[in-house]
């Protein structure tokens, strides 16, 4: 079996290991501020730039992905094949000031594929996350006369992403780019309230189900130039319009008895509403950064982005939103390329850290997210194919005013596939 068919199979096996990962049933996180907005939104989690702070609004390569900025697809070399994928590893820690919890949780964190077109045109497709829901929430309060009441808030699902990118090579310097996105999903968020020393209040439970099916498309540019004859230069931006998500809702509310082994018998339907369909607002988004690299030997950036979560609405409900921005910085260090007979050398060493102040505002407070990243990148011999690591840790939220505050770790584990596919070969 020749070596093509080899890098064929492995493909065709990870790709649908990926995708039936990505599309089961699963929670992805443990966020009790999920319930807000569309949920926990994902950045980019594609090793790489995971490693380095989730910065690359500037950022270009010819070996890596960077779904972030289509533009930077026209760095594809145009002889190669690329895919790339990754799984996610978490682990965090819930804190208020009385009680500690903590969840891990694996998932997909990213499938994608490039490939040239033209001399101009190259082009992606690929499958990510792109927003996430995921809480479990109790609360026990005494109430004169009926004992306690429990209180239970539940959510699962999120809204996944498959993308169409394009990136066009303008003139040397400039390239523009699109992703057309089709994001799909469901998700359930649930509310019960149960009267356990009450034989007389009924215990009631509200399921609301919305589900996404719709386009996105979000923009990018990016203006390479020379600083010196090996050091070069990249101003990017990114922008994504305000678009209404076509979606449906629907919300069914019931009685029932909480059984001994701890199931529900349901007693009577309180109310049901047919699916509604309507829209959810995204919002403005912009973004700016700046790269500068000599390559194959460093790469530094800096990114900002802005987002107007203010005007948010879904089905014309407003939430608890504001207007967000995040700032990353990230870099990667290649010791020496060359340096066969010391691995070590020819690892890729990454670094960054990413600051959101985040589009939650509860009790008089915004919510900020800050994180430190490392990673590496560990060359195949004799391939330009290689595998990533990535770790994050972060801290989100605040114990102030009786709120949450989760400390988590993030661990990517990503293969990035280098296969030069559109050589014409000449035979004698």
């Amino acid at each position: 079996m020749s070596k093509a068919n080899n890098y064929s199979r492995y493909c065709l096996l990870l790709i649908i290991l990926l995708i039936s990962n990505l599309l089961s049933a699963q929670n992805r996180i443990a966020s009790p501020y999920s319930r807000f907005g569309i949920g926990d939104i994902d950045e980019n989690n594609n090793a790489w730039n995971f490693s380095m702070g989730e910065t690359g609004v500037a950022f270009r390569s010819p070996s890596h992905i960077n779904y972030l900025n289509p533009a930077s697809y026209t760095e594809f070399d145009s002889l190669s094949f690329l895919l790339e994928g990754g799984f996610q590893l978490s682990s965090v820690q819930l804190r208020t000031n009385t009680q500690t919890a903590s969840r891990n949780y694996g998932s997909l964190a990213y499938l994608l594929m490039g490939l040239p077109v033209t001399h101009w045109w190259r082009t992606s497709i690929g499958i990510v996350p792109f927003s996430n829901v995921g809480y479990n929430i109790s609360v026990t309060e005494p109430r004169a006369g009926i004992g306690e009441v429990n209180r239970t808030y539940t959510g699962e699902g999120g809204i996944n992403r498959f993308n169409w990118g394009n990136g066009f090579q303008i003139t040397k310097n400039l390239s523009i780019g699109v992703n057309a996105s089709y994001l799909f999903g469901n998700s359930n968020r649930r509310s019960e309230v149960l009267f356990p020393d009450s034989l007389y209040n009924l215990n009631t439970v509200i399921d609301n189900d919305v589900t996404v099916n719709s386009f996105y498309f979000d923009f990018g540019a990016q203006y390479s130039f020379r600083l010196k004859k090996d050091i070069s230069m990249v101003i990017g931006g990114i922008f994504a319009p305000k678009t209404g998500i076509s979606a449906k809702s629907g919300q069914l509310a019931r009685t029932f008895e909480l059984l001994t082994d701890a199931s529900e018998k349901i007693l009577d339907t309180i109310y049901q509403t047919p699916d509604a369909h309507g829209k959810i607002m995204f919002p403005l988004s912009l973004g700016a950064g700046v790269s500068v690299t000599k390559p194959d030997h460093w790469l530094v950036g800096a990114d900002f982005k802005w987002e107007n979560w203010k005007n948010y609405t879904a089905f014309d409900l407003a939430d608890s939103l504001v207007n967000s921005y995040q700032i990353s910085v990230g870099a990667e260090i290649l010791p020496n390329i060359n340096a066969f007979t010391n691995y070590l050398k020819r690892i890729r060493y990454r670094v960054g850290f990413n600051y959101n102040h985040t589009y939650l505002e509860l009790r008089g407070k915004q919510l900020n997210d800050y994180a430190f990243s490392v990673g590496f990148g560990l060359p195949v011999r004799n391939s330009k194919t290689g595998i990533n690591l990535g770790l994050q840790v972060g801290s989100a939220g605040t114990l102030e005013s009786n709120l949450i505050k989760a400390t988590y770790f993030k661990f990517v584990l990503g293969f990035s596939l280098y296969e030069r596919w559109f050589v014409k070969r000449k035979y004698y």
